[in-house]
């Protein structure tokens, strides 16, 4: 066959000699690899025909100068190569303002994986891995003391029996220091500070001076000392205006006396955390203090200093060593530990205590993320390298027409990295929008919240715009064009996996539904947990219930805060739309409770020591707080006076009194009788629901409930609860209005989205892969449009090819999910990690994105009239 003359005639006799020549070879390779499929020769011609077609309808070919005649470059660096690279970068422009929507889906994708990235890694680095703002960090230790048998959970304390037996003598440690938290109420004012009462010792084991002033001196905290008070940066500038004349000033809180301004710490100074306004002198009492009957003890957090070469297991050995050494004081220690075990004393690196909670969490988001990142950039390299091979052709004629390969990547290289920059740039923006609603989004004690900062890290969207653009860039340096040419020619452009191209991109589509499975199997787990939470059996109806903790210092006395209280609680009770009002001393959920550990004759007739939690609750309180009485009655106004009586949990009841707990008493000891009052048996009045203490996932632990008025109010706080008719929050002002009423001067302290980038990545890119990949076999479609192909035959086409490959990913994820799912084991509540309709959903979901992402494309190509598909 003549092809020289059927192009010649087609495109005219201007054409070059040269260019003809190629353009011959071209339609006969055309020609074979027709035949090569099966195709006759009449249907062999067919092709060519179309291609010579196409070529004529290209003004570019008869400009084509020949191959003999190359472009020459530029030198790099000159005016010439500036302007090329910028006359790409306008062209790059261009070709992004006419393809707008696939524009805004590269972007789009990439900033969400950016931003989570961004976001997640800032958080781990300022948590985990960011040093301690402390001299010789890693060798600082917290130190935690327990007994073996415990039956409650606390947060990491030592007791002063070992803490000063330790500081006796310690061969592991260069010294020990301690701390406690305390609230004071600057006297004539309602502000509050939050104070931390640490040993003169424990700044130096930090390594830290005041800025201004003198730290605490040796015996500074011991009984009888003149109170003396370090102030915070901030404390200093606030009260203060930042003058020196501070130094020597005096703070009276309404506790008593003044306190002597000694030193100001400095600026960046922050321990234990953020909200520490001053730090006074902690002495640290002995268990037995000689001429005072009985014992004497404290929790409190202890931190230590590694000595040179000590690992903290030798230092933990050392501390249970002297711990068993104190004489026993059994008593208070079950009591507090409910348990008389020997004492287990452990040293954890102060990083690791910090973080320990939340360790767990971040390093499962940090995988999260890195994943999320993979899939957005193997969404973007496969959207890339789909848009190549649109481009294969126009990028090889221009080959063939004489331009050099280095001209034709640095093309690539520009529309690439312009897509990469502005996705960077979309994707740091989001990140920082997030970044600065972290302290919201995060707890209040969350672990070095201070420590978390915005990161700009650009190398992340240069690197991803490099990556994603070097792969497209490798396609256009082949030296041989003809193949491009060729494997443009056939009409299955991308159809199957005949090509390497159309493999790759199945390799990645199948990669990240994969991926996307993994992450939203993960998410919905955790999801179906937190919804469980929000929900679980917490032991009392918080709807429409509000909630205030109402502080009142040491200078009311014990009868005055009692009449405060009522005072308060009955003017709430005449607020319209508040149906029942009442308070306790603690509340659940805040972690605290009185512990007292008393022998308990059993119905069997033994006697056993038990450990157990109280509270003092006012009338009308469970009904308030609806918990609910299983047995017997609540607390009326009579019972607080007259005999003692008493409520106990359905924990209590189940644990010591075999579930039969009514018409019980318990013995006066138990109730911290008041002195001179006869210390008689307190019957029990009803059996109330457990509650939460600090987590729903808690197990119960055993309480006693004491009517209010029958004991001295011996705490500062006040916990008020209000139920409403209507909407709880518009009670608040009353609340307000009612406690500064009743106390002026007392503050209140308290009134009561990772995987949606997950699904929308993964949306997002498999819609778009798909899409696009289908849409780049318009020819083939419209060939087989043209043969008589009916829609439906288009449709199921399109539709299982992209169902095996979505099959294929979907296995693969499933089974990586199943595998990985055991490490959320400890995050998980109401649902197993292996919960099947987690899984169902997931696959259902990622199934029925896959069929839409195939459907739409398939059906609008088919719908397109074969011979402009043809032609174009």
């Amino acid at each position: 066959m003549d092809w020289k003359a059927q192009i010649r005639s087609a495109l005219g006799s201007s054409l070059d000699d040269d260019v003809l020549e190629e353009l011959a070879q071209h339609a006969a390779a055309t020609y074979a690899a027709a035949r090569a499929e099966g195709c006759d020769a009449t249907q062999g011609e067919h092709r060519v025909a179309v291609q010579i077609q196409a070529w004529a309808a290209d003004p570019a070919i008869r400009r084509r100068r020949p191959k003999r005649e190359p472009a020459i470059e530029p030198p790099a660096g000159s005016a010439s190569a500036a302007s090329a690279v910028l006359q790409d970068t306008r062209y790059a422009w261009r070709l992004l303002r006419r393809q707008p929507a696939y524009a805004a889906l590269v972007i789009a994708t990439m900033a969400l994986g950016i931003a989570a990235t961004t976001v997640i890694g800032s958080v781990a680095y300022g948590v985990l891995l960011k040093p301690l703002p402390w001299a010789d960090a890693p060798r600082l230790v917290r130190l935690y003391e327990n007994r073996q048998g415990s039956t409650r959970r606390f947060r990491p304390l030592m007791t002063n029996a070992a803490f000063i037996e330790w500081r006796k003598s310690h061969d592991t440690l260069d010294d020990l220091g301690a701390w406690s938290i305390e609230n004071g109420t600057v006297a004539g004012t309602p502000e509050r500070l939050k104070i931390a009462a640490i040993t003169p010792g424990l700044l130096p084991i930090l390594g830290v001076s005041p800025a201004l002033g003198r730290a605490f001196a040796p015996g500074e905290e011991a009984p009888g000392h003149a109170p003396v008070m370090l102030l915070s940066h901030g404390l200093w500038q606030q009260r203060y205006g930042g003058r020196p004349e501070a130094i020597g000033q005096t703070i009276r809180f309404e506790t008593g006396a003044p306190y002597t301004i000694i030193g100001v710490m400095p600026a960046g100074f922050a321990f234990p955390d953020t909200t520490t306004r001053a730090w006074v002198p902690f002495h640290v009492r002995p268990v037995v203090t000689p001429g005072i009957e009985g014992y004497n003890i404290l929790m409190f957090q202890a931190i230590g200093r590694l000595r040179d070469g000590v690992t903290p297991a030798q230092a933990a050995a050392e501390g249970t060593a002297r711990g068993r050494g104190v004489p026993p004081h059994a008593p208070v220690a079950m009591a507090v530990f409910g348990s008389n075990g020997p004492v287990e004393v452990s040293a954890v690196p102060l990083l690791d205590a910090l973080t320990g909670d939340v360790r767990p969490a971040i390093l499962i988001l940090l995988a999260a993320v890195a994943l999320l990142l993979v899939t957005a950039t193997a969404n973007v390299a496969s959207l890339q390298l789909t848009r190549a091979t649109a481009r294969r052709r126009e990028l090889a004629i221009r080959s063939a027409l004489g331009a050099a390969r280095g001209r034709l990547v640095r093309q690539t290289l520009v529309e690439n990295l312009l897509l990469g920059l502005l996705g960077g740039l979309t994707g740091l923006a989001l990140a920082a929008l997030m970044h600065r609603a972290l302290p919201a989004l995060l707890p209040a004690d969350f672990p070095r919240l201070a420590d978390l900062r915005f990161d700009v890290r650009i190398v992340i969207s240069l690197v991803a715009g490099l990556g994603c653009g070097l792969l497209p860039a490798i396609t256009v340096v082949a030296r041989n064009v003809v193949p491009a040419l060729v494997e443009d020619s056939l009409a299955p452009v991308g159809g199957g996996l005949r090509s390497r191209t159309a493999r790759v991109r199945a390799a990645i589509m199948a990669g990240q539904i994969a991926i996307a499975c993994v992450l939203l199997v993960g998410a919905l787990l955790l999801g179906r947990s937190f919804a469980g939470l929000l929900h679980g059996n917490v032991g009392y109806d918080a709807t429409n219930v509000a909630t205030a903790r109402i502080i009142l210092s040491d200078s009311y006395p014990s009868e005055r805060k009692q009449q405060i209280a009522d005072e308060i609680v009955a003017r709430l009770e005449t607020v319209p739309g508040v149906s029942r009002a009442a308070y306790s001393t603690v509340m659940p959920f805040a972690g605290s409770a009185s512990l007292s550990s008393f022998p308990l004759r059993k119905r069997d007739g033994s006697t056993q020591t038990i450990q157990t939690g109280s509270r003092q609750v006012s009338a009308g309180y469970f009904a308030a707080l609806g918990q609910r009485v299983l047995e017997g009655r609540e607390f009326t106004a009579q019972d607080g006076s007259g005999d003692g009586v008493v409520i106990v949990n359905r924990e209590f009841s189940r644990r010591y009194l075999e579930g039969r707990a009514m018409g019980w008493a318990l013995p006066g000891s138990s109730s911290r009788s008041v002195p001179g009052r006869p210390s008689a048996d307190r019957p029990i009045l009803a059996v109330v629901e457990d509650t939460a203490r600090q987590s729903v996932t808690d197990t119960p632990e055993p309480e006693i409930y004491f009517p209010a008025k029958q004991l001295p109010w011996r705490y500062d706080t006040i916990s008020v609860i209000v139920r409403t008719t209507g909407d709880p929050r518009a009670a608040i002002p009353s609340l307000r209005a009612a406690v500064q009423s009743a106390a002026p001067n007392a503050p209140i302290e308290s009134l009561g989205t990772f995987a949606a980038f997950a699904l929308a990545i993964a949306g997002v890119g498999l819609f778009g892969v798909l899409s696009y990949t289908v849409a780049l076999r318009a020819r083939e479609i419209g060939v087989r449009t043209a043969l008589g192909a009916q829609m439906r035959d288009i449709v199921g086409l399109v539709v299982g090819q992209s169902m095996a490959i979505a099959g294929a990913g979907l296995a693969v994820g499933l089974a990586v999910s199943f595998w990985l799912a055991g490490a959320l084991q400890t995050f998980l509540y109401g649902v197993t990690p292996h919960d099947l309709v987690s899984f169902s959903v997931v696959a259902a979901v990622l199934f029925g994105v896959s069929v839409l992402a195939s459907v739409v494309p398939a059906r609008r190509a088919a719908r397109v009239d074969p011979v402009k598909v043809l032609r174009g």
